[in-house]
């Protein structure tokens, strides 16, 4: 979205902003890029008021996020998500910060600072970026060592919850041949989502520290070295915790009414005799275990909540635990480019990461002890990648080599109800005491892995020009990928002073131990330029994603592992730069999904099945620069999906008296990808004046969103109602550009929506809302 650049009105000659990118692995102009893409410049990122990597979302069109804590952060475009929430699943949607694969989820949200732009390619971009980019690709370009005058910049800002921020850069030539630049920002904020319990702290703030430097040197007169160590920590983030959805009379009337609960009433409640009040069996059944007081959450035969509407107190938790958010990552990445003649360049990118990390959540957004969840990991990875490239007159031909190795190590401890059946599993083998009671004590489920993983690939990406208005671009790229699985499942209960239990292992050496997986990706398309400024292309991408573990204490070894899924993309679009001040592209797509890998609570215990699905679509984006003070950016899309099959709850061991409930759907058809609104619409107006001796800049933004789900169950609690976001920024810049004071706003309507949901079924559904109203200030100094 190019808005104007602030200060930059004046001329009547003023035309749209030009952006480079490197969506084909070299410096290009945004229209001249078959490829449906929405790009932020560094002004964007400043006007918006963005502060996060994950606050991108609202302006590029088809892009959503799915998250509840910085601990992992869920990208959607398009439809394609993966929406588990296990700390070794890879994203369809691949990462990148200058140049260098971000695999794992962890990693990806982190505090927003100097930079110069952030990419967002649409669809899949598996030859150049990789498996694992099936849904498309965001890359996060930050700021360089380039400029030998000595610049940068300080900010300084604060706003509601005691939001408190300082960012500062600066870069400078060190020798003749050599620069530098180091940027930093401090980040501290209270949460926004109270806590209703006392001793229990505020949720959904900030404590992070984040450090970048960047080194470059000119090795030759043809030959360059960029260096990037990036350092960030998460001191004690208070988070882990959520509003428990609640239900009324009509979801009750409406519940299906297990039999197992009715026989249990008429047994051991009534123990054979009649209910009370002239009550039937079924209504003193449902007065007992359904009511709106302490009893299970209404649900439909699939085991679903039924209940659509929002929590009475949306940013309100009642949790019992204080949960927390420790983290740090460093990252270091080494970019070499040399150009060997005048036809032929050669590129190398060296990228180590390392990230370790420990979270608590109080699972169940209720002050009782039902189900709390800790993950703990560690996570080291290494890659390399090689470029041949070759550019004379009409051809381009780039050719790679591609090697990534990760290990990771992690414990995942799951704590309350979804581990009974476990419990009285063990002891119905022996291996636990029979006096043992597990509704009154601490059981836990205790899996610990190590995950290694390799991946080794090969590229070719050649662009031809046929004539003055026909391109065409083909791409290839073999893949292969090995994983080694070690992990140990047990059972444990400190407060009944039960050790490790060891109850399930799965090793390399067993058949579902290891993924040996060989693939290609594939890309054709078709450009078309009949005038300056004018692009029409066709296109079609085989993308690929490896598949792996979902590792759940509920699930028999033997299904924890899944596929890997294919999509095929078919795309038309077209860029249009009408005049100098109005811009149109649009693209519209088909996606043909082979076993999509679907995320589901099986039995309550987090899986991933594979079904086919397919997903349809379009963009538009347009950018008019109406007056030389006025500019309108506006995006609207729209979203069909529909998954053929997707398995439900099926059967769940409740707390009374460890029945086991068996539900009558055990597969949901036809169902909608998460995070798919049939229609969404951004927008963006900045208007600048001059005022005194400077400017005044004032930018009005936001987004709207129809209904859709955000889990691929449908259920009633995943339902989010459309709604609409608005946000506003005031920013007086002084006369030598140098100065600005700015005030802001953000959901100044205070709009309630959810930003993640877990659908637990009986158990009730947890939701996770975004941000209310929040207003800040800010001082901008540049040198």
């Amino acid at each position: 979205m190019p808005f104007i650049a602030q200060g930059q009105v004046t001329s009547s000659e003023q035309e749209l902003e030009v952006i480079q990118v490197t969506a084909q692995k070299r410096l290009q102009n945004t229209q001249e890029v078959g490829i449906s893409l929405a790009v932020l410049s560094g002004d964007d990122i400043e006007v918006l008021q963005l502060t996060n990597t994950v606050d991108i979302s609202q302006q590029i069109p088809n892009l959503q996020l799915n998250t509840w804590s910085p601990n992992l952060t869920i990208f959607n475009l398009r439809g394609i998500s993966q929406n588990n929430f296990t700390d070794n699943l890879e994203a369809p949607i691949a990462v990148y910060f200058d140049d260098a694969y971000y695999a794992n989820l962890n990693s990806i949200s982190n505090q927003l600072f100097d930079l110069q732009r952030v990419e967002v390619l649409r669809g899949p971009q598996s030859t150049l970026f990789g498996r694992n980019a099936t849904g498309g690709v965001i890359q996060y370009v930050t700021t360089g060592a380039d400029v030998d005058e000595l610049n940068g910049y300080l900010k300084i800002g604060g706003g509601q919850f005691n939001q408190q921020y300082m960012e500062l850069a600066s870069g400078v030539a060190l020798t003749d041949h050599a620069r530098g630049r180091i940027a930093l920002k401090r980040a501290k904020s209270d949460g926004y989502i109270v806590a209703a319990q006392p001793g229990i702290r505020n949720i959904g703030g900030d404590n992070a520290l984040a450090v970048r430097t960047s080194l470059q040197f000119d090795l030759t007169d043809d030959t360059q070295l960029n260096l990037k160590y990036s350092y960030s920590k998460d001191d004690d983030v208070p988070t882990g915790g959520y509003s428990f959805l609640p239900w009324t009379q009509a979801e009750i009337e409406q519940t299906y009414l297990p039999p197992e609960l009715v026989a249990f009433t008429q047994n051991v409640i009534l123990e054979g005799g009649a209910p009370p009040n002239d009550l039937s069996i079924n209504d003193f059944t449902k007065q007992v275990f359904f009511n709106t007081d302490d009893g299970f959450t209404p649900v439909d035969q699939a085991g679903l909540t039924l209940y659509k509407g929002d929590s009475a107190e949306p940013h309100t938790h009642y949790s019992n635990i204080n949960g927390y958010l420790n983290r740090t990552i460093q990252s270091l990445t080494a970019k070499i480019t040399a150009q060997l003649n005048d036809r032929w360049y050669i590129e190398s990118i060296s990228h180590l990461q390392e990230l370790d990390k420990a979270y608590l959540e109080d699972g169940d957004g209720i002050p009782a002890p039902i189900i709390a969840f800790q993950t703990e990991t560690d996570y080291r990875q290494a890659s390399q990648e090689l470029r041949l490239d070759y550019r004379h007159d009409n051809t381009r031909l780039l050719l790679g080599a591609y090697l990534l190795d990760t290990q990771q190590e992690g414990a995942i401890t799951t704590i309350g109800n979804p581990v009974l059946r476990l419990a009285r599993q063990l002891q119905a083998d022996g291996l636990i005491r029979e006096s043992y009671n597990p509704d009154e004590s601490s059981p836990k489920a205790v899996q610990t892995y190590n995950l290694a993983a390799q991946n080794h690939a090969l590229f070719a990406h050649w662009e031809q020009r046929l004539s003055a208005q026909f391109e065409v671009v083909t791409g290839l790229r073999w893949s292969q990928d090995e994983k080694q699985m070690d992990y140990r499942r047990g059972f444990a209960d400190e407060s009944a002073q039960i050790d490790f239990i060891q109850q399930a292992f799965l090793i390399p050496s067993q058949p579902d131990g290891k993924i040996n997986y060989q693939d290609y990706s594939a890309k054709l398309q078709f450009n078309w330029q009949p005038a300056r400024k004018q692009l029409y292309y066709l296109s079609y991408n085989r993308g690929i994603k490896v598949g792996n573990w979902a590792m759940s204490a509920g699930l028999p070894i033997e299904e924890m592992q899944h596929k890997p899924e294919t999509l095929h993309a078919y795309e038309a679009g077209l860029k249009l730069d009408v005049s100098p001040r109005f811009r149109v592209n649009a693209s519209t797509f088909l996606y043909d999904y082979r076993d999509y890998q679907a995320f589901a609570m099986i039995g309550l215990a987090p899986q991933i099945t594979n079904s086919d699905a397919n997903i349809s679509g379009a963009e538009l984006e347009l950018t008019y620069l109406a007056t030389e003070s006025l500019s309108i950016d506006l995006g609207l899309a729209h979203l069909h999906s529909q998954l053929d099959k997707v398995d439900a709850v099926a059967s769940w061991q409740s707390p009374v008296g460890g029945t086991v409930i068996d539900f009558p759907r055990d597969t949901l058809t036809n169902v909608t990808l998460p995070n798919t609104p049939e229609f969404s619409l951004n927008y963006a107006l900045n208007y600048q004046t001059p005022l005194w001796s400077g400017l005044l800049i004032s930018q009005l933004d936001g987004v709207y969103y129809d209904d859709q789900y955000l889990e691929v169950t449908n259920g009633g609690g995943a339902f989010q109602d459309a709604y609409h976001v608005v946000n506003f920024k005031l920013t007086y810049r002084v006369a030598n550009d140098a100065l600005s004071f700015s005030v802001y706003g953000k959901n100044v309507t205070d709009e309630v929506y959810k930003q993640y949901n877990l659908d637990l079924g009986m158990l009730g559904s947890t939701s996770y809302y975004a941000p209310p109203a929040s207003y800040g200030v800010s001082v901008h100094y540049q040198w």
